[in-house]
């Protein structure tokens, strides 16, 4: 009997060992691709943007609530420009060996540029990879034309990853059909980075050539933006349902003033 339990609590110490090495190796693997996407984002930006950091409420900078049992932890850091209203780069780790790259811009209403959706999750070898540009007003200029164009360029990249279905038809009119749905492995991870930086580099650039709309336009752009966040706080998505479950009441608040901005 005795050698029987010691067999068996010998085979339970080798299995917990072997998850614990399996979740440590993920962890440092999403470690490693979350540094290469915000050391890349960061360097773009602090060379063409005048960033200012935007003040976040103490309690919302950091959310890893034991509500979860402490397995979820975002952290959140903030910044404005000239024709951004809001950037967020947020560093999200879920379930031990989940590691998320989050990157959102709201741009200033007085311009006409889309909001900027950069998602992409690292799971051991497993990748999810979201790229969104969300354009509610549809202003039609050469500005946004030119830089379109360099995004379809990411876009067609992008064909060699497998499509990931997005449930969200309610805004599939404001999405632009070339943002990116997409998921693979760590075989593509080159790929997945190029696509990025296509995008990332081409929404900068073309926020830096934006000229300023005339009043009428501006209020189009806002009540589009402001549209898409109140239908989504309405309808319901990943993030929204994440953040209801784990910050109840202050839900709202934290999504429409910390994560898009709108408020």
């Amino acid at each position: 009997m005795l050698n029987i339990l010691y067999a068996v609590l010998i085979i339970i110490a080798v299995v917990a060992a072997g998850a614990y090495l399996l979740t440590v190796g993920m962890r440092r693997q999403g470690a490693r691709m979350y540094d290469k996407y915000s050391s890349y984002t960061r360097k773009v930006l602090a060379d063409k943007v005048a960033l200012k950091t935007y003040p976040v409420k103490p309690e919302y900078r950091v959310v890893h609530p034991w509500k979860a049992l402490k397995l979820f932890k975002f952290t959140i850091d903030s910044h404005s420009a000239d024709k951004f209203r809001r950037l967020n780069i947020l560093d999200a780790s879920m379930m031990l060996c989940m590691r998320m790259f989050t990157c959102f811009i709201l741009p200033n209403y007085g311009y006409n540029l889309p909001m900027l959706s950069v998602d992409i999750i690292f799971i051991g070898k497993k990748r999810v990879f979201v790229i969104e540009v969300i354009d509610p007003a549809q202003i039609e200029d050469e500005n946004i034309k030119t830089y379109y164009d360099k995004m379809r360029e990411g876009t067609k990249k992008a064909e060699v990853l497998e499509y990931a279905a997005v449930d969200m038809e309610w805004c599939n009119h404001i999405v632009t059909d070339f943002s990116v749905h997409a998921k693979s492995d760590r075989s593509k991870d080159d790929v997945m980075f190029e696509i990025f930086k296509i995008f990332f580099n081409a929404y900068v650039d073309m926020a830096e050539n934006a000229a300023p709309l005339d009043p009428e336009q501006s209020k189009k752009v806002q009540e589009g933006m402001e549209g898409y966040v109140n239908a989504l706080m309405e309808k319901g998505g990943p993030a929204v349902n994440v953040f209801k479950f784990l910050l109840g009441p202050k839900q709202p608040e934290y999504i429409r003033s910390v994560m898009f901005g709108v408020d």
